[in-house]
């Protein structure tokens, strides 16, 4: 999206007519940028619309090397000036969108989630967005839904390879042994790069999406767009538009048939980034498909298209922040109407201003008004570091006690009163040592647990991680790899020697799927089967190693899985309406209760001597499940228990422990 301010607006340097302006380039970024936005308006029929980013990638990439290119050419580079250059027509525009955000974000989001944007506007105004989100998963994270800035993580790419580009450009240029097999070195780096991008999908996702070495092949598919279309000077128009019209048809295809399961960047990212190269190197000699891309409309939308994907993605984040159900149709085309209005504000407010405003006026203009950006941006980071120093502005919310109180209600309470890890709980009076261990499963009745006399006055030891096995000899495996501090946790379960007078334990026992294995011969196994089977060799060593300590154990089986969740529970903010919530409780429904039951059954006759709790006597005592009081919720999504709910757990709990607690 960068390098394309070089695109859009007359008064751009050019040599013998090399940088002359291309309608059809233009065209195509509005094609891009409408996809994106399409696709984050929710509309289920373009749910592949994040193609329209590989393709700005592309376009990026040839427009950035094409520069260079002429300029090395013609002597007339100058870092300064290339840095300078990029820094007005790119910087300002960022740097408005940050402020904007910020101060939006400071009347809608709860002080977590404004935190959040606070710690994510520092990267973005640092170039460094990418790194922050690929690194910034983890569990209960801000869902990437609500994060304002998160579209910022391509911006950070392109600024990360126009850092590097130029200097690699510059090396090969002047050494003339490589410079004579430029495109095939480019070329070569381009393949290691799709399949070292192929590679880390199965190992990292989150790396492959949004870190630079597994994105430059799209970059330097542009690049080569740029060799590429020298040594097609002399084709035909026939098979340029046949070329062309078969990179609109990779690209839009794209759109339409991928998904958000489908792996990506890699080989699937190579589909729209051919189709932009393929449109990009032939467009310029085929007639009517460049009479396609150039119609006023796209060109228009392509024009402004850097801060209309700047504006669209906060729009977006803003408006489902605030609402209670998925958008309407009617919903979602506002959404896309107010995002190329937001887009067409900025670009002639900032954009526009500050890439034209030059013109004429010599370097020592340009230079001043680069200092002037280096001190907004200053701002900027004084502004969010403050932000996320003082843990998302919380004093907001004490302006507003009735959504304070709600907040609070609807949060998750564990993570309100603990943490993850090892902890020592309770006023040990009674005696008796209690351990408590699991993931967050177990975590949504430890607020209720410690309310019960019986342990509450007991030596509690807990240790529990969310999404984190707890069961002997078993493992977790993500991206090929052991998650090695949840076996850490796991380790503390198994190598204490103590002795205890009661065990609980539970798990997500429905979630991990494939993420299930067990330690066997120094290594580790697929755990295999479903349901119950799963787990069955893992649960009976949990049990032969907690017996020879344990006095009695208790297990919790499966939750109670709740559909249709209002996700608006989990990011009450100042602007938020509480009075469309309730309502809202109303299309709560269980979901998966067969398989949840068939769980259920099977654990309490493979554990005939522990205490097996079964939540849905806790959840639908009776036959009937609850979900909420009416007007608070029992669960801010569909397997975690909010505070309100506390209470009536250890209401509930009270009996079915009784046993266990004499």
């Amino acid at each position: 999206m960068a390098a394309l301010a070089d695109q859009a607006l007359p008064g751009v340097a050019r040599h013998a007519g090399r940088l002359g302006f291309r309608s059809e380039i233009e065209g195509l970024r509005g094609v891009a940028v409408l996809l994106v936005v399409l696709y984050h308006a929710t509309f289920s029929w373009i749910e592949g619309g994040y193609v329209g980013v590989d393709v700005f990638f592309v376009i990026s990439g040839y427009l950035i090397t094409r520069l260079l290119i002429d300029e090395f050419e013609t002597g007339k580079f100058s870092v300064r000036n290339f840095y300078v250059r990029r820094i007005r027509r790119l910087i300002p525009s960022l740097l408005a969108t940050i402020l904007v955000t910020l101060a939006a974000g400071i009347v809608i989001l709860s002080p977590e989630h404004l935190r959040e944007l606070a710690a994510s506007s520092l990267a973005a105004a640092l170039s460094l967005s990418n790194f922050h989100f690929a690194f910034s998963d983890g569990y209960f994270e801000t869902s990437s839904r609500i994060k304002p800035l998160l579209h910022t993580w391509s911006l950070s790419v392109e600024e990360q390879f126009y850092l590097l580009w130029p200097f690699v450009l510059l090396v090969i240029f002047r050494v003339a042994a490589l410079r004579r097999h430029l495109f095939l070195i480019v070329g070569l780096v381009l393949a290691a790069g799709l399949v070292a991008s192929e590679f880390a999908i199965g190992q990292n996702p989150a790396w492959a999406y949004f870190l630079l070495p597994f994105r430059a092949y799209q970059l330097l598919a542009g690049a080569m767009a740029v060799w590429t279309e020298r040594r097609l000077a002399g084709l035909g128009r026939g098979p340029a538009t046949a070329l062309t019209c078969a990179g609109i048809a990779l690209v839009v295809g794209a759109a339409l048939v991928f998904d958000e399961a489908s792996p990506f960047p890699g080989l699937h990212g190579a589909v729209p980034a051919l189709g932009g190269f393929l449109i990009v190197a032939a467009g310029g000699r085929a007639p009517l498909p460049a009479r396609l891309l150039s119609v006023a409309p796209l060109t228009a939308l392509g024009r402004i298209s850097y801060s209309v994907y700047l504006a669209h993605w906060p729009v977006v984040v803003f408006a489902r922040y605030l609402s209670v159900g998925p958008f309407s149709s009617l919903e979602k085309w506002l959404l896309c109407a107010a995002s190329v209005g937001g887009g067409w504000l900025l670009f002639h407010a900032v954009e526009a201003r500050f890439r034209l405003s030059g013109a004429g006026k010599g370097s020592g203009h340009r230079w001043r008004e680069t200092l002037g950006v280096a001190a907004a941006a200053a701002l900027v980071l004084a502004l969010s570091w403050g932000v996320r120093a003082t843990g998302g502005l919380p004093g907001r919310m004490d302006l507003l006690p009735e959504k304070r109180e709600m907040a609070r209600a609807m949060g998750f309470q564990f993570l309100e009163d603990y943490r993850n890890g090892v902890l020592h709980l309770g006023r040990g009076t009674n005696g008796r040592r209690v351990l408590i261990f699991g993931d967050s499963m177990m975590q949504n009745y430890v607020p209720a647990l410690m309310a019960l006399p019986g342990i509450g006055d007991a030596e509690v030891t807990l240790i529990t991680r969310g999404g984190c096995p707890m069961a002997a000899e078993s493992l977790q495996v993500v991206h090929g790899g052991v998650d090695r501090g949840c076996r850490d946790l796991r380790d503390r379960i198994y190598a204490d020697q103590g002795r205890y007078d009661l065990a609980i334990w539970n798990q997500s026992w429905m979630e991990y799927a494939d993420r299930l294995f067990l330690e066997r011969d120094g290594g580790f196994v697929p755990a295999e089967g479903d349901g119950i089977d799963r787990w069955r060799a893992a649960i009976l060593a949990t049990e032969a190693a907690l017996a020879p300590r344990v006095g009695k154990l208790v297990v919790f089986g499966p939750q109670v899985t709740v559909e249709n969740v209002p996700e608006i529970l989990s990011r009450i903010g100042p602007a938020t309406d509480l009075s469309a919530i309730p309502p809202a409780y109303a299309a709560m429904r269980e979901r998966d209760a067969a398989a949840r039951d068939r769980f259920a059954a099977a654990l309490a006759a493979l554990l005939p001597d522990a205490v097996v709790v079964d939540p849905r006597r806790i959840i639908c005592p009776g036959g009937a499940c609850r979900f909420s009081d009416g007007a608070l919720s029992w669960y801010f999504d569909p397997i975690h228990h909010t505070a309100a709910a506390t209470p009536m757990l250890t209401g509930a709990l009270l009996p079915e422990l009784a046993g266990a607690l004499r």
